[in-house]
């Protein structure tokens, strides 16, 4: 019993050591705070941002004060000696108050982790490190694309996600977006041969594929707002709008209808649910795991981008009937995802579990945790593995202990310091009227770029199967490991530019140059005879220099957007991440339209009539953000 005191006054000594510092680490985070609010507050009144080469020139400087603010090395240190001790006391009490042989095997292994984990003020410590040593990583940098909401200032943002979550609903989250990628690209190679087969021309191959993001741009509305109650529900429903797309993609040929075709596109599009795959991922993604989850779903997107193709072309060689119904080279593809699809539904069904929405928590302050300490007495039950120590605290901080707080770990509304801040307040856009004061030009310079970005790739895409059928008499496999070998590609480019790029130049110099070198990709790949012969060379490399540079754009121009939208843009409805898809889809859209009407006037001009408006587009996109270049940071 002696011990078990012994061990209890420890455990209160090391835990007020632990709120010491942790009120240290607010000390540090309200500086870096307020510093930022007036590095932000004088290049709004300025009219530049001049802020990023403020810090970049002073934080390095061996004289600066900044120093204290950006170097925390002595305090990672700290806390994990803190963390350390914590563990060790935990567990020396857990062998003192039980008899159990069982227990003591524990004297000698390694500490379990959710004794640290359930800890509340390491975890406080732990989440307050993490905010102020974010580092630009090739993880990070790939997350960026999903622009989610970033973490509540307040210090109360440990509770904002719990550490459980279903594994398995995170996995068919990715699934889903990884499915709904490969259904997008793998008719790309043998869309224009369906067409052909149904008695259309080869460029209603712009249709067919352009029907889908035409769908997905109401269609994600629709999910954005449905997801606010439900996911399993939208999962479900959209699940079984592709199933019945695909099948009504399939089963065109057998009823030798065009209108089919497209109808089952269209559905497509309708069941794409990207718009609850990312809120998925912004709500209940525990936050230590929220950078690697959003780096997992764009990379899951790539990979579908890439194996959709892939696919195509391994379907290429199909050749037999189902009951009469056709299974080949144009169709393989409806009835495979129809399967893949139906598959999903089985494990949506069986495996899927609908998150709790919890209402949000308090903070924790030192005070409360003293508070409860002194109410525990000696005949307290034991704890166990399975509680955490401070268990009065998981739940809402009672208003009582939150009004004593400090000022400095309340928000800035609650401190009447609103018109400080530079967007206002920080609650979510609810009106179409305030989404529009809230794009700034630094916003929609962005979300153009975007636009032309989107229009570059998806034209070069979808039209690569006719082109080079008609130039170079490519196959429908030859077609297929081209756009794969071009999906490939993302990922690394992504490493590069995360690592090395972003690193080295200002992401506004890297949009600048990237959409010069998209603007000489287009021009490269047009077609000038009877000067020049029109080569593979000629479009492979040009088809190269376009596909790298948009998507060496598209990484660096969302890092930028995840750094200049408001607040108020980064949750709710009406988000960054919804205007930026809708932008995406509906360049995507557009250009397949376009080529199903340029291709009307012959297809020995479709590469010209198509790739000049492009080169238009981008030209206008490079002076736009040249007029907006000090603006963009």
């Amino acid at each position: 019993m002696r011990r078990m005191n012994l061990d209890f006054v420890s455990l209160h000594v090391a835990r007020k050591i632990g709120y010491d510092l942790l009120q240290l680490l607010h000390f540090v985070e309200l500086n870096a705070t307020g510093l930022r609010k007036i590095l932000k507050k004088f290049d709004k009144r300025v009219g530049f941002r001049l802020g990023h080469q403020y810090i970049s020139s002073r934080s390095n400087h061996p004289y600066s004060q900044l120093q204290q603010v950006f170097r925390q090395v002595g305090l990672g240190a700290m806390v994990a000696t803190i963390s350390r001790n914590l563990a060790e006391l935990r567990h020396e009490s857990l062998e003192s108050a039980s008899t159990s042989s069982a227990v003591s095997l524990f004297r000698n292994s390694s500490l379990p982790k959710r004794i640290v984990e359930q800890e509340p003020v390491i975890q406080s410590i732990v989440e307050t490190m993490h905010r102020l040593t974010q580092e630009v990583s090739i993880q990070t940098f790939v997350a960026n694309e999903l622009l989610l909401p970033a973490p509540n200032g307040g210090i109360s943002g440990m509770l904002r996600k719990q550490e459980v979550h279903d594994f398995m609903s995170i996995q068919l989250n990715l699934m889903n977006t990884f499915l709904y990628m490969v259904n997008y690209y793998i008719v790309v190679p043998s869309s224009d041969d369906y067409a052909q087969l149904l008695h259309a021309p080869a460029t209603m191959c712009g249709f067919i594929i352009g029907s889908m993001p035409l769908s997905a741009l109401v269609s994600s509305l629709v999910y954005s707002w449905w997801s606010n109650f439900s996911y399993t529900a939208p999962l479900i429903i959209s699940t079984l709008i592709l199933i019945t797309g695909n099948l009504m993609y399939a089963l065109a040929l057998y009823f030798n209808s065009i209108w089919l075709l497209l109808l089952g596109r269209f559905l497509c599009g309708m069941g794409g649910a990207r718009a609850i795959n990312r809120r998925y991922i912004s709500d209940h993604v525990p936050m230590k795991q929220l950078t690697s989850a959003s780096a997992a779903f764009v990379s899951a997107s790539a990979l579908g981008m890439a194996v959709g193709p892939a696919l195509a072309g391994a379907l290429s060689n199909l050749n037999f009937e189902i009951h009469g119904a056709p299974v080949n080279f144009v169709t393989a593809p409806g009835w495979v995802m129809c399967l893949a699809w139906v598959v999903y539904l089985l494990l949506i069904i069986l495996f899927f579990k609908e998150p709790e929405r919890p209402a949000p928590s308090g903070p924790i302050s030192r005070q409360a945790s003293e508070n409860n300490l002194e109410g525990i007495h000696d005949s307290a039950p034991s704890p166990t593995l399975n509680q955490p120590l401070l268990s009065t605290l998981s739940g809402n901080l009672p208003s009582s202990l939150a009004a004593g707080l400090p000022k400095y770990q309340q928000s800035d509304e609650e401190e009447g310091e609103m018109d400080d801040s530079d967007y206002g307040d920080d609650r979510a856009v609810e009106t179409v009227g305030e989404l529009l004061k809230e794009l700034t030009m630094p916003i929609k310079i962005l979300l153009w770029i975007y636009f032309m970005l989107k229009f570059a790739s998806e034209l070069l895409i979808s039209e690569s199967s006719i082109l080079t059928t008609y130039y170079f008499n490519w196959s429908t496999y030859q077609v297929s490991i081209f756009l794969s070998l071009l999906g490939l590609t993302v990922l690394p480019i992504s490493a590069v530019v995360g690592n090395c790029i972003s690193n080295i130049y200002e992401d506004r110099v890297v949009i600048l140059w990237t959409q010069i070198t998209t603007g000489v990709g287009v021009l490269a790949i047009l077609c000038y005879s009877p000067f020049f012969h029109y080569t593979t060379y000629q479009y492979v490399a040009a088809a190269v220099v376009i596909f790298v540079s948009t998507n060496v754009l598209e990484g660096v121009n969302m890092s930028l957007l995840s750094k200049a939208m408001s607040p108020r843009l980064s949750r709710g409805v009406f988000n960054c991440g919804l205007l930026s898809t809708e932008a995406g889809t509906l360049a995507r859209a557009l250009a397949d339209g376009m080529i199903t009407v340029v291709g009307r006037l012959g297809m020995e001009n479709i590469v010209n009539y198509t790739m000049l408006p492009t080169f238009l587009i981008v030209a206008f996109t490079t002076t736009y953000t040249w007029v907006g270049y000090y603006s963009l940071y």
